[in-house]
């Protein structure tokens, strides 16, 4: 956020100045898959540079929305809404998770003594809902870590999950038949580990914090910069005039 208007949000002259959206996930994604296509994955030199450079490209877009997700979970805040078309990108590549009208503020003296709570079900969008919010169960924040799990295959696999199911055969496999996006073991035993955590059908997955610590450890290990590196050049984008 840029600017502020120094009013009532209620008043009409009310404003916010926000960096403007250069890209959309489902945009990015459609790139990917062209260079995917291209071979641009399989041109490799003598490191094989290039290839690791695309898979450390998609890693850091998956970092930036852990991180996301892990400071609105610090603030007691589902986001319960995650899918390619609310995830941008600036003129930077800065990740922005935007459309927070279905993130809802959670109570923790309202948490049951299984750590869920009460809340709207059937929230968000189908093809990245998790099953206990699909079947109007109690949940928790980490219904946002089935999502970001399915979303991170979608990144991973530069493929749509689910792809041509229909909402009677989506609720018939997946909700209840707990079928689940198949994972590539060239993606490395941590994040298969983590994404076979994260699709189970109950709440408890692991937190978001865990996905970013896990995502920042892939990144070290591949990336000659570093995460620090890469979100210092991140941060950037807040100090610039």
């Amino acid at each position: 956020m840029r600017a502020v208007e120094e009013g009532h949000p209620f008043q009409s002259n009310y404003f916010l100045v926000l960096d403007r959206l250069y890209d959309i996930m489902p945009q990015r994604l459609a790139k990917w898959k062209k260079r995917k296509a291209s071979g641009f994955s399989k041109l490799f030199d003598r490191q094989g540079k290039k290839a690791q450079a695309f898979w450390v490209e998609r890693l850091t877009a998956a970092y930036d929305i852990a991180c996301a997700l892990s400071y609105l979970h610090g603030m007691n805040v589902i986001y319960r809404d995650l899918k390619p078309d609310n995830v941008g990108f600036d003129v930077r590549g800065d990740v922005k998770v935007f459309d927070l009208g279905l993130a809802k503020e959670i109570i923790p003296s309202e948490m049951l003594h299984d750590g869920t709570y009460k809340l709207t079900g059937d929230t968000g969008s189908l093809r990245y809902m998790a099953p206990e919010v699909s079947l109007g169960k109690t949940y928790n924040e980490t219904c946002d870590t089935f999502s970001f799990g399915i979303m991170s295959w979608q990144i991973f696999a530069i493929a749509t999950p689910y792809e041509g199911y229909g909402v009677s055969m989506f609720h018939k496999h997946v909700i209840k038949g707990g079928v689940r996006p198949k994972i590539d073991p060239k993606w490395g035993d941590d994040i298969t580990q983590f994404l076979k955590k994260a699709f189970v059908d109950n709440p408890k997955r692991p937190s978001m914090n865990e996905a970013c610590d896990l995502l920042r450890d892939e990144i070290n290990k591949l990336s000659n910069e570093g995460i620090t590196d890469i979100v210092d050049a991140s941060r950037k984008s807040r100090l610039s005039a």
